[in-house]
């Protein structure tokens, strides 16, 4: 028996590491030849299933956690064999059909619990992932030691992902309730959370130290389980079935309006998280990658985003507007800032932040190559913590870049839509006067070529404030590397950039005159098509092909000089990265600056993130050159004058005897002479 208890002790011993208590017990039962074993073998067995060490409560966590993915898989498993049995039958029951169709006419309605169940399943994942990413930085975090923690966290991490697509499935589903295993395994969630909790104030106050990234993380698990408990307490998954089948007409429609029911829009029902990572395009998606889309397929856009919505709203606010100033063209322009004036905002802060996240790599380029070379006074420690910073940066860049992205695309079209919409109602209105200044094919030029060049400033305006941010941020790393070299970048920076203000006036008035020479072309062509019958009486229509042949000429050779000038600004800027290094790594030699493998490869990155901004800089003066033209051509045309509404007084029919009655009438060939021409009509 004492060989017994000596084997067993030596493996529960190595296992716990209680190597002091071993050597006393060995002495003392070496000396001791009367004591009862069998005694003691109960008594440490029992001490050794004392409910206060972790590595127990571990142990046991991971058991259950076992039970719940083994559940979870039988449950698939289960229906999968079961879904394939039902395809292999020949026939399928009428009340199968029944209930079948049943469900696939009801419509679901997603309730901010189910949203928010969703991200806790989320961020209680991230939560175990950032503990076995901190295990290897520190060592241990907890009270047990490293394999059974490993092997602890790897089962939640595992069955927090089984638990997150199982939640995430319930919409597809269709489920009002939550599955009973998923309710047991919240609540045993919530009571593990609270034990880990205690072991780790237990473990603070023995050792009276503070709360560590462990224990907050503990406590920060604690308080999401406790709402995934008050819903698994609810049983209730957030999920409201509509039967769209009671909501039907009782005629059913013709089949010209069937073609014309309302497809919801995605983008309008989508969530938080929808929005951020453009998962509410996954529907569309999936029905693309089945079949070709067709008109059906393809959802509305959200009610927000209405032509006629947008037009009234823009109308309201250029009424306003022109009360309080009066109507000019400042006044225009005033009325399009108030209309864009919070998305453009909100699109701004997206554009700034992924400004300054894009600088954050080249910032840490240095540090990353001396870690590299061997210089390590943190451990491995500074290395994660660099290998994240770059991947956040680079995420957070990535996210804010598709938000401003698509934000600037959505400004232009909903700008794009209030102007073609209010251009066209104007000239329903525009007075005769104003008619002859303004033929039709001027209007189309106003509703489609200016237009799209105003959209066009919609995506440009946000590198206004995103140029001086990167120039800055530019600087701040080439002087944290180069020192006084930096200075010496930024000179020529600013050099090159400065060569932009002739060439911008010279490309600006160039637009002047091809937009000029564009109305005249088809102004003449929309007055040859009209009068096509009398040319071709009279023989004339080799004289004015001509005529119309010149006007072309004219332009193009417009679009001849402007297109050279692009060509000249495009070399000069696509030189420009190569001076900018030449000239600061020159500068650096003649001042005796050393430059290392990190200095250089931090100044280079930074040289290469210069490169959107200088590249980027001559499109911008472009842009803004042809949207200024474009802008103004609207705006004079928007200030026409309009028919007068109050002019002409209709009465009933049976109230008069003529058609037409003229009281007093002046008419005139021009609204501006002082003598009319017929008088007293």
């Amino acid at each position: 028996k004492l060989q017994f208890f000596q084997k067993s002790t030596n493996v529960l011993f190595r296992k716990f590491h209680f190597h002091k208590e071993k050597n006393m017990l060995f002495s003392v039962f070496s000396s001791i030849d009367d004591v009862d074993v069998d005694s003691i073998i109960s008594q440490h067995m029992q001490e050794w299933q004392e409910i206060y060490s972790p590595c127990f409560w571990t142990s046991t966590s991971v058991l259950i956690q076992l039970v719940f993915i083994t559940s979870i898989v039988a449950q698939f498993l289960f229906k999968r064999i079961r879904w394939c049995r039902q395809r292999l039958k020949t026939a399928t029951p009428e009340s199968n059909k029944h209930s079948n169709q049943e469900q696939k006419n009801a419509d679901i309605k997603l309730g901010l619990s189910y949203q928010a169940s969703k991200v806790c399943c989320l961020l209680i994942l991230a939560t175990h992932v950032l503990r076995i990413f901190f295990l290897q930085l520190q060592g241990r975090i907890s009270g047990c030691k490293y394999p059974p923690f490993v092997l602890g966290e790897g089962i939640q991490v595992l069955s927090w992902i089984i638990l997150s697509l199982a939640v995430f499935s319930l919409r597809k589903t269709k489920s009002a309730k939550h599955p009973l295993i998923i309710r047991a395994w919240l609540v045993l969630s919530f009571l593990q959370s609270i034990i880990s909790l205690i072991f780790d104030l237990r473990f603070t106050l023995s050792d009276h130290g503070y709360m560590g990234f462990a224990e907050l993380m503990d406590l920060f698990t604690l308080v999401i389980c406790t709402y995934l408990f008050a819903i698994s307490v609810r049983g209730k998954t957030g999920i409201t079935l509509i039967n769209s089948s009671i909501t039907e007409p009782l005629l059913s429609p013709s089949a010209g309006q069937q073609t014309e029911t309302k497809r919801t829009s995605l983008y309008g029902k989508a969530s938080v998280l929808d929005l951020v990572t453009f998962s509410w395009m996954t529907p569309l998606f999936v029905i693309g990658y089945k079949k070709p889309l067709d008109k059906n397929d393809v959802p509305d856009i959200d009610e927000r985003d209405y032509a006629d919505l947008l037009s009234d709203s823009f109308k309201r606010i250029l009424a306003d507007v022109e009360h309080r100033h009066g109507l000019s063209t400042l006044s225009i322009y005033r009325a399009m800032f108030l209309f864009i004036r919070r998305k453009a905002i909100l699109n701004a802060v997206f554009a700034i932040l992924c400004a300054c996240a894009s600088y954050v790599g080249p910032s840490l380029i240095n540090d990353l190559v001396k870690f590299l070379g061997g210089e390590r006074k943190n451990g491995l420690q500074k290395g994660y913590l660099l290998a994240v910073a770059f991947l956040s940066a680079k995420v957070v860049e990535t996210i804010a870049e598709r938000q401003w992205i698509f934000g600037a695309q959505r400004l232009g079209m909903r700008l794009r839509a209030a102007l073609i919409s209010h251009i066209y109602q104007k000239g329903l209105r525009l007075s005769c006067g104003a008619r002859q200044k303004h033929s039709s094919g001027e209007i189309i030029n106003y509703m489609s070529v200016d237009i799209q060049r105003i959209t066009e400033v919609m995506w440009y305006t946000n590198y206004i404030w995103m140029l001086p941010i990167q120039l800055s941020l530019a600087v701040y790393v080439l002087h944290l590397n180069l020192g006084a070299g930096a200075w010496a970048g930024l000179a020529a920076t600013l050099a090159i950039m400065t060569c932009n203000i002739p060439l911008t006036r010279l490309q600006k008035r160039l637009q002047s005159e091809i937009m000029a020479a564009k109305d005249n072309r088809m102004k003449a062509t929309t007055e040859v098509l009209r009068s096509m019958k009398i040319l071709k009486l009279q023989a004339w229509d080799t004289e004015y092909l001509q005529k119309l042949e010149a006007l072309r000429r004219e332009e193009h050779n417009w679009l001849w000089k402007s297109v050279r000038l692009s060509a000249l600004t495009t070399f000069i800027f696509w030189g420009s990265p190569a001076f900018i290094s030449s000239i600061t790594f020159g500068t650096c030699i003649l001042m005796g600056i050393p430059l290392t493998a990190g200095t250089v490869l931090s100044a280079l990155a930074t040289f290469r993130m210069l490169q959107d901004p200088i590249f980027t800089l001559p499109d911008l003066l472009s842009v803004f050159a042809q949207g200024k033209v474009s802008a103004d051509r609207v705006a004079q045309y928007l200030q026409e004058e309009e028919l007068k509404c109050d002019a002409i007084t209709e009465v009933p029919r049976n109230d008069t005897d003529y058609d037409v009655e003229i009281d007093h009438g002046a008419f005139s060939w021009e609204p501006e002479t002082t003598s009319p021409t017929i008088t007293d009509v």
